[in-house]
């Protein structure tokens, strides 16, 4: 801001030589001589291509028209600033006694240029002509003279920003300022409007001095900008060299901050809940002279939502960077559950999973820390407890924490990992301790049919660039154990005694004592070998296949049934197959069918090898009997092979001894 006075200065000087020569002098030599004291204050070029005439009437002082400012030397954009007119009337009397007061500023038509250069400089900073007599001349806010301004009009301008270092571009159209300083030490007041982007924006600023303010001390100010259907309200202290402010925010917006986008700020498609219809936000609010943004005592509105917290944001980086800690009391987010959008439950249905793209654009619009914590919370038809988080978002790659999450009855600890880099990927690995299975299963997979509390863990990894690819691709490992409780719409023990498939209908449910697996899972199918359930007369093994992707299952189960403590019991498999939210249970009549074949046939093999043995043993015992009356020994004798060799020996010995003796 320290230029604007800068060249309020300069132009105070040159309507007094103006007022003071037009009389004297012919106009193009005032031209020259106003130009020229111009150029010893700023280093800049002003030059009047239209007549410059004094008015007496209705206020003392000049007319000039067709005015231009030269932009700074490294800038190839054109002139700084060009006005079709620029009237200034001052009062004689307070020229008369050596202060500068100016009744009216008017310029109408200006289009003013305000750009930066890649290596950091500004067209706004001046410097004095080197070797120029500036002793008349001021140079700055502090030493401007007596000069007050009690009417500075800006109609019809156009305002440019332009920033080669962040290749930015930003235009304000049918720009109107109004604006009244008294003197620099007197409060400073500042109304204006203006068309961005084809938006209407509206300003108003005050502030106790000017002088304090521009000489780098934190002064008092209030600030009121709205454009469209966003409002900022800013009320405290502030510093204009470096900017910095402490004090209070308000800002509200029912158009997520449409004017943001202007300036190439990011701002994410938000669900209803998170801010869709309307965001508000309260803070006491400080930006340090480093650009960073401090939030403190924060509540934030987002629709029916409401948060409380604390932030620290950091825009000095690739991304801006933000720290904080958040809480609510509840929140409703059901738009974030297939419910909400439309759907028959909470997040899947029996068309299948999403196949829209998915969109990770968010997961780099900055970095940073966020630790919340939160009562209940609504997702359609599932509630959460409560939730103790920590998300933190680096480059791309979001790692939430839970810490842990109640819902259900029981608690869910681990982390959820989303990595927007390259093909969208995401990893979860999950404890859940002593849920409800029944609410739980309902809402979030559409699957009535088990009653009880269970420890499942989860840990999958999967990739795709839509939700139904990200499932399809899901490789890991989960597993479950149950305590007691009940399987509904099925009643095995009198499915297997009656051989009726009708024992699985309705009000039918089989109550087990134990219950648990572990699924092996590739290629987004879940692989179950060692399924277990345990229950009065009755246990069950049971093996098959989830498909996550079309969301079917195909699996079998052995359940033997007692009449009694030690009776031996009966088998009859009973096969699970179809969508999860209606699958068909049945007798596998079939399996059985196989299975009697399978036992007929090895028990006939069986039969076969103990014929064979039977034969086989008689014709050994008769062989050996044969031996035994040759070598004259009792064929018990002959039990083995050593005994056998034995007994021929003993017998060739003898038969050599009888040779030889003679007998």
């Amino acid at each position: 801001m320290k230029w604007l006075f800068r060249i309020l200065g300069a132009v105070a000087v040159v309507v007094v030589l103006a007022v003071v020569a037009l009389i004297l002098v012919p106009t193009e030599r005032v031209a020259a001589l106003a130009s020229d004291r111009f150029a010893d204050a700023t280093g800049r070029a002003l030059t009047f291509d239209g007549p410059v005439k004094a008015t007496l009437w209705p206020h003392l002082g000049v007319r000039a028209e067709a005015i231009t400012v030269a932009n700074a030397d490294w800038s190839d954009e054109g002139p700084m600033l060009t006005a079709d007119t620029l009237e200034v009337g001052i009062a004689l009397g307070g020229l008369l006694g050596g202060d500068v007061r100016i009744e009216t500023l008017r310029v109408d038509g200006a289009a003013l240029l305000l750009e930066r250069a890649a290596d950091g400089r500004a067209n706004w900073e001046f410097a004095a002509r080197t070797g120029a007599n500036t002793a008349a001349a001021p140079s700055g806010p502090s030493d401007a003279g007596n000069f007050s301004i009690d009417r500075a009009v800006l109609n019809g301008a156009k305002i440019t920003w332009l920033d080669h270092g962040a290749d930015t571009r930003v235009e304000l159209r049918a720009v109107d300022l109004e604006t009244r300083v008294r003197d620099l030490d007197s409060p400073v007041r500042l109304a204006g409007s203006a068309l961005l982007d084809g938006q209407a924006i509206k300003l108003e600023m005050s502030t106790e001095a000017a002088r304090p303010l521009l000489d780098g001390a934190l002064t008092p100010v209030a600030l009121t900008f709205t454009a469209g259907e966003t409002a900022l309200r800013l009320d405290g202290r502030a510093d204009f060299d470096p900017p910095s402010f402490e004090g209070r925010l308000e800002a509200t917006s029912s158009d997520r901050f449409r004017v943001a986008r202007i300036f190439d700020v990011i701002v994410p498609d938000l669900p209803d809940g998170l801010g869709r219809s309307n965001i508000a936000v309260k803070a006491a609010v400080t930006l340090a002279p480093g650009k960073t943004l401090h939030l403190r005592d924060m509540v934030i509105d987002l629709d029916r939502n409401r948060l409380n917290g604390a932030l620290d944001i950091d825009p000095n980086g690739e991304r801006p960077r933000v720290v904080g800690t958040l809480s609510a009391q509840r929140l409703d987010l059901t738009s974030l559950s297939q419910k909400g959008q439309g759907g028959e439950t909470a997040l899947v249905s029996e068309t299948g999973w999403g196949r829209e793209e998915i969109d990770v654009t968010a997961l780099f619009a900055l970095d940073g820390e966020l630790t919340l914590s939160s009562g209940p919370i609504t997702l359609g038809d599932a509630t959460l407890e409560e939730v103790r988080a920590r998300v933190a978002l680096e480059s791309g790659r979001m790692v939430a924490t839970l810490q842990p999450l109640l819902a259900y009855g029981g608690t869910v600890t681990g982390d959820v990992i989303v990595n927007g880099r390259g093909t969208p990927s995401s990893r979860v690995d999950l404890q859940l301790s002593g849920l409800q299975m029944l609410p739980f299963l309902t809402e979030f997979a559409d699957f009535d049919r088990l009653v009880g509390q269970a420890d499942v863990a989860i840990d999958v990894l999967g990739s795709g660039t839509t939700t139904q690819a990200l499932i399809d691709s899901l490789n890991g490992t989960a597993s479950f154990k149950f305590g007691r409780g009940e399987l509904l719409g099925l009643d095995i023990v009198g499915m297997v005694r009656e051989m009726d498939a009708g024992f699985r209908g309705e009000g039918q449910k089989t109550v087990f004592d134990g219950f648990s697996g572990s699924f092996a899972i590739a290629d987004g199918v879940a692989r179950n070998e060692d399924l277990s359930l345990t229950a009065q007369y009755l246990t069950a093994r049971g093996a098959g296949r989830i498909s996550l992707g079309p969301q079917t299952i195909r699996y079998r189960v052995l359940p033997t049934v007692r009449r009694g403590e030690d009776s031996s019991g009966i088998t009859v498999p009973i096969l699970i197959e179809g969508p999860w939210s209606d699958p068909s249970i049945r007798p596998d009549l079939e399996y059985m069918a196989r299975q009697r074949l399978e036992g007929e046939r090895e028990e006939m093999e069986a039969k076969a090898r103990a014929e064979a043995d039977a034969a086989r043993i008689r014709v050994e015992q008769a062989a050996r009997a044969k031996l035994a009356a040759e070598l004259d020994v009792a064929p018990e004798d002959l039990r083995d092979r050593g005994a056998v060799e034995d007994a021929i020996k003993e017998r060739v010995e003898e038969q050599l001894l009888d040779l030889l003796l003679g007998r």
